[in-house]
């Protein structure tokens, strides 16, 4: 009996040891799988904070507000600075310069001596065209006598028919000697109409003669250059003694280049979208590098109230006094206008503007946090500065400048 009793208890024994070993073994294991999973979690519930507050996630933007654009705008725009008048005087006959009395920068008066042709050919014709016209005309006064002889004639051979028939009626004289009477009358009548028409030829000779000499007089007067108004001398391609002929601006040389700018002209393209704002009397500023500290004021006096088909442009034309030559012909000026405004508009910087696949956008802040894409309309591109013709309010606010990451519903950080 004691023997059982003690393998009993060993049994007990071993089996209580056993299960001490599971259980320290199920509590390592336990302790290890604490160690591993709870520094684990810990990093994701940092991870996942730390996505939550990512700028990626909740981006931090700058805002901005749009402004009211201003009543009025500036236009600029190029151009050539030409004098009101200029001309290029050509040589009207030929010959050799004779003399020569400007040369460049001169200041003429109109109708002032520029300079003298020789031109001995255009003399001597002249001389045999006044010749000629003497001659034509004393044939023209002898055909006036000749009238004068034939009316006499006429008169005679009138006088001896009416003599005559009366005669001849009572037979006191031949019939013969009635019908030479009256034939002789009719013969007269003709020699006074011809004696007309010689008149008429004659009259004509002279009259075609005159002409050629009015023409040949011209012609002379070509031999003295004249101004054709006040001006300066800017180009004087001839000198003494040269051959010159006559020419145009397709052919030849010109003789002297004149040009009046007392009073200069600046021709500007006006673009479609400001072309109804510019008006004839309109003032404009005209600015030249030359003179950067004066601001000189011209005038719109004319405009092609047309625009170009191609540039889709309006030609206006300015004009500055210029009194005391400080503007020169050739010189580049800037020609700025200041306009009224034909409707209220809005006015952000460029960076705000966003322009994708999608169109034209700008990105508005929601309650303060969320991002919305608006979609604008444009204006006027002034550089730094765009205009918004509609599809924003001033209320409105505005993500200074959008990251090409956000989108819209996203929500962000407003600094």
């Amino acid at each position: 009996m004691t023997q059982p009793v003690e393998t009993q208890v060993k049994e007990q024994k071993a089996a209580g040891s056993k299960s001490l070993v599971v259980g320290g073994s199920i509590a390592v294991v336990l302790a290890l799988l604490a160690v591993g999973i709870v520094p684990r979690i810990a990093r994701n519930h940092e991870a996942i904070a730390a996505t939550a507050e990512s700028p990626v996630t909740h981006p931090v933007v700058t805002v901005i507000h749009a402004k009211i654009g201003d009543p009025t705008s500036e236009l600029r725009l190029p151009g050539n600075i030409e004098p009101l008048y200029s001309a290029s005087i050509y040589a009207r006959t030929e010959g050799y310069l004779q003399k020569r009395f400007v040369d460049i920068g001169a200041h003429v008066k109109a109708g002032q001596l520029l300079g003298v042709i020789s031109s001995p050919e255009v003399d001597q014709q002249l001389l045999q065209a006044k010749a000629t016209v003497a001659q034509s005309s004393a044939a023209l006064q002898q055909a006036r006598a000749a009238l004068q002889q034939a009316k006499a004639n006429e008169e005679l051979a009138r006088l001896t028919k009416e003599r005559d028939l009366p005669l001849g009626q009572q037979h006191a004289i031949s019939q013969q000697i009635v019908d030479e009477a009256t034939q002789a009358y009719d013969a007269r009548v003709a020699d006074v109409a011809a004696a007309q028409a010689n008149i008429t030829a004659a009259e004509a000779s002279v009259t075609a003669n005159q002409a050629n000499v009015s023409r040949l007089m011209q012609m002379q007067g070509f031999e003295r250059v004249i101004a054709p108004f006040d001006g300066i001398i800017t180009a004087r391609n001839v000198e003494q003694g040269d051959l010159v002929t006559t020419g145009s601006a397709g052919a030849g040389k010109a003789l002297f280049a004149i040009a009046q700018s007392g009073t200069v002209r600046i021709q500007v393209d006006i673009p479609q979208s400001q072309s109804v704002n510019v008006q004839d009397g309109q003032t404009a500023s005209v600015i030249v590098n030359e003179h950067r500290d004066r601001t000189y004021t011209g005038k719109v006096v004319r405009s092609a109230n047309a625009l170009d088909n191609a540039a889709r442009t309006m030609r206006a034309e300015v004009q500055v006094d210029n009194h005391d030559s400080s503007l020169l012909p050739g010189m580049y000026a800037d020609v700025r206008f200041t306009l009224p405004e034909l409707h209220t508009s809005m006015v952000i910087p460029t960076s705000s503007l966003v322009i994708d696949q999608k169109g034209q956008h700008v990105i508005t802040i929601h309650n303060g946090r969320t991002v919305h894409f608006t979609p604008v309309v444009i204006g006027r591109d002034m550089g730094t500065q765009v205009e918004i013709l509609s599809g924003l309010q001033s209320t409105d606010t505005l993500v200074a400048s959008p990251s090409d990451l956000l989108y819209d519903g996203q929500e962000v950080t407003v600094r």
